[in-house]
């Protein structure tokens, strides 16, 4: 189970999920960034987000890569369609292993909330300026802004 540093009241937090922290935000602003510029995001970098599991690791921490499920049928149910690819796949399942099932959970919901707030907004413009047809935004933006906010959600104790 994951230290609660706010429960520690004093106790500075444990190197390895400070370097955790930091390198885990660094990687989310670094794939944010690939998949609004090239729609994909490399393996390498959800390789390396699963990796960062290992500097606090959890063994219960490996049910977060669960969360990746929703994304597969998602994927499957929509084939050929243009909805969620490969890439958001990959990055729930890794962003999983970092956060934990619960904390990944409260990810999804608050990064596709997000998404579909920004998605509905987006297509409300392009009707007002007569503009048909779907239009694809990458997910992972938000998977990595919701992500981020439950990590430090979990790290402060509003997650169990």
């Amino acid at each position: 189970m994951p230290v609660n540093p706010a429960a520690c009241q004093g106790t500075p937090m444990p190197p390895g999920m400070l370097l955790q922290a930091v390198l885990f935000l660094f990687l989310l602003v670094i794939v944010s960034v690939w998949d609004i510029k090239d729609r994909e995001i490399p393996d390498g970098l959800q390789a390396a987000i699963a990796l960062l599991s290992l500097l606090h690791f959890s063994p219960w921490n490996l049910a977060g890569a669960l969360t990746a499920l929703p994304y597969l049928l998602v994927a499957l149910a929509g084939k050929g369609t243009g909805g969620s690819g490969g890439g958001d796949i990959k990055l729930a399942a890794s962003m999983g292993t970092v956060l934990g099932l619960p904390a990944s959970l409260a990810a999804s919901v608050l990064g596709l909330s997000a998404f579909i707030v920004y998605g509905f907004i987006c297509s409300c413009i392009r009707r007002l300026k007569g503009r048909k047809g779907r239009t694809a935004h990458p997910a992972g933006p938000f998977l990595a802004a919701g992500a981020a906010i439950a990590y430090f959600m979990e790290i402060g104790g509003w997650i169990i």
